[in-house]
């Protein structure tokens, strides 16, 4: 059976047909345990920030990082993902991968690739560095810092890694992507939402 893998699901729980992938931690819990989450935070990609309207906001990220639950189907990380050799057709993360350090992200694409089908699509949405500082210099807003940085919200909430346009390219094709196209910001500040398919088997 082909997978649509979700990575750093969060409060965000695709449904259906996604398996919804996070970190083990004290505040991430399985959906299998806790349907009143899925009810509370099933969306789909289209309409991903749909449950959280109200937080998808700039003005949400002044009073800090989210407290609430995260929820997945399943435990795993970015260098060890759940999945066999081949069986993903589309990986998508949002906000997730610019919390790997360079090397990190060397790891995680390698595994990317081993888990996707030949011709398999990567969808990954991070921070768009060089708009981010633009809106910090022009504004001075500590707001756009901490989309910068990163949440202080656990170990795993800084940003290691920061992408431009040209340098998340760089990177993802290095490792046998070929580039599709650049999808609209659905976030409400300044981000790069970017599609690749896998080449070769």
């Amino acid at each position: 059976m082909s997978v649509r893998a979700h990575i750093g699901s969060g409060t965000v729980y695709l449904s259906p047909g996604w398996t919804n992938v996070d970190l083990p931690a004290a505040r991430c819990l399985l959906a299998a345990d806790r349907p009143d989450l899925v009810e509370a935070y099933a969306t789909t990609p289209e309409r991903y920030y749909a449950r959280h309207q109200e937080h998808n906001t700039v003005g949400s990220f002044a009073s800090g990082p989210g407290t609430a639950p995260y929820l997945c189907d399943c435990f795993g990380r970015w260098d060890c993902l759940p999945f066999r050799a081949g069986e993903v057709v589309e990986l998508l993360a949002r906000q997730s991968f610019e919390h790997l350090s360079q090397r990190e992200a060397h790891a995680a694409l390698a595994e990317v690739r081993r888990v996707l089908v030949a011709g398999g699509v990567l969808r990954l949405s991070v921070p768009d560095h060089e708009a981010g500082l633009k809106a910090y210099r022009e504004t001075g807003d500590p707001v756009m810092a901490r989309v910068l940085l990163g949440p202080r919200n656990c170990a795993e909430g800084y940003h290691l890694q920061s992408y431009t346009y040209d340098t998340l390219r760089e990177l993802v094709e290095g490792h046998g992507f070929a580039f599709v196209e650049r999808e609209p910001n659905l976030h409400s500040y300044p981000s790069l939402c970017l599609v690749w398919r896998k080449v070769g088997a």
